[in-house]
């Protein structure tokens, strides 16, 4: 009984820990910058290094570069093409990285309904 209570409590806790994979965007007005400016900062999570972010973002580099800094886990967007479907191309990223969710100012969102409320 002591074994299967410990392996279940290892399988919560692992699955816990997997699933909290979420990138935080200080408000809304971030997203207006982007489609502005085209250049926009999301803070990932605390184990992600420059390596991950940089072998994740080689794909994308038709549609935007992405600067990490290691040491605040910020990386700063900068779109090459600043249109729809660039924009849409982050959520492909944002998926690369195993980032399932996004908190916007108090709102977390799933990466899609992130892209129809956001990057549209």
């Amino acid at each position: 009984m002591k074994t299967v209570l410990t392996t279940l409590v290892l399988f919560l806790a692992l699955s816990f820990s997997f699933g909290q994979n979420i990138a935080i965007v200080k408000s809304a007005k971030d997203f207006a910058e982007l489609k502005e400016n085209g250049k926009m900062s999301i803070q990932l999570p605390s184990n992600f290094t420059a390596d991950q972010v940089s072998n994740n973002a080689k794909y994308y580099g038709l549609y935007f570069t992405v600067a990490f800094d290691e040491k605040s886990k910020v990386a700063t967007i900068n779109m090459t093409t600043n249109d729809e479907r660039s924009r849409a191309i982050i959520v492909r990223f944002l998926a690369a990285s195993e980032i399932k969710e996004v908190k916007v100012g108090e709102e977390l969102m799933n990466r899609d309904l992130l892209y129809e409320k956001y990057l549209r």
